[in-house]
């Protein structure tokens, strides 16, 4: 996620609904794939664990609070149900890779593994891809503020960095100066996002929502709206 703002927003079905189509259609689902519903309801990313699959008619198993917390049971119900894609933040993810010595062997069937809601270090990265060959590890950036998730970066093998990525499906990206212009490749601007993932404000704070929420800045005129995230990017 960006920054430490508020999470009462007020969003849209049609935004989740983006941020789903997306992956449905770049990372479809095989017939016989199993996904694992375990983040708290109240962090956005549930959304995704929940209706993703249902919606395409692929069976959820539900992961109980204690078992997350404890590696080896929940290891223990990944092997068993034989789940095929999880969604986890990346300190998740360096105690599983922590707790198994041979966990390509005992989770043969997770083959995708996406991250998100921490930054993602390049070490963690070497570790996965030496411990998964073969499975596929994805970092996506977003917030609450827009659906989650609004960029994707899939890591190639030997990857020399860690990205953010490019905008998912109908999601824009701009890097901007202080006066709001397109700052060149290369050097650092503030991020915004927009297109169809964000959302329309904050819930019962109009200060806050005018504060991020704008319209877009290269044209004003459009009714469309970008979030002002308060994090720095820059293009490679």
């Amino acid at each position: 996620g960006s920054t430490g703002k508020p999470k009462g927003v007020l969003g849209t079905h049609r935004a989740s609904l983006n941020r789903f189509h997306w992956m449905w259609t770049q990372y479809p689902f095989a017939a016989d794939e199993v996904c694992a519903q375990k983040t708290t309801l109240n962090f956005v990313d549930a959304v995704w664990e929940i209706f993703g699959p249902l919606l395409q008619g692929v069976r959820l198993v539900l992961v109980p609070e204690t078992t997350v917390k404890d590696p080896q049971p929940f290891l223990d119900l990944l092997a068993q149900h034989r789940v095929s894609r999880l969604v986890l933040v990346p300190s998740l993810l360096r105690v599983l890779l922590e707790s198994e010595p041979n966990l390509q062997a005992r989770l043969p069937h997770l083959r995708h593994w996406i991250c998100s809601g921490e930054a993602l270090s390049l070490d963690l990265v070497h570790r996965f891809q030496q411990a998964l060959p073969e499975s596929r590890l994805l970092n996506l950036y977003g917030s609450s503020e827009v659906a989650a998730d609004a960029t994707c970066y899939e890591l190639a093998p030997q990857a020399e960095r860690v990205l953010i990525g490019r905008p998912i499906a109908n999601m824009r990206v701009y890097l901007l100066d202080q006066q709001r212009r397109l700052v060149p490749v290369g050097v650092p601007g503030e991020l915004y996002l927009g297109g169809e993932g964000v959302a329309r404000g904050y819930h019962q704070r109009p200060d806050l929502t005018e504060a991020v929420f704008l319209e877009d800045p290269l044209t004003p005129d459009s009714g469309l709206r970008f979030f002002k995230t308060g994090d720095l990017a820059r293009w490679m």
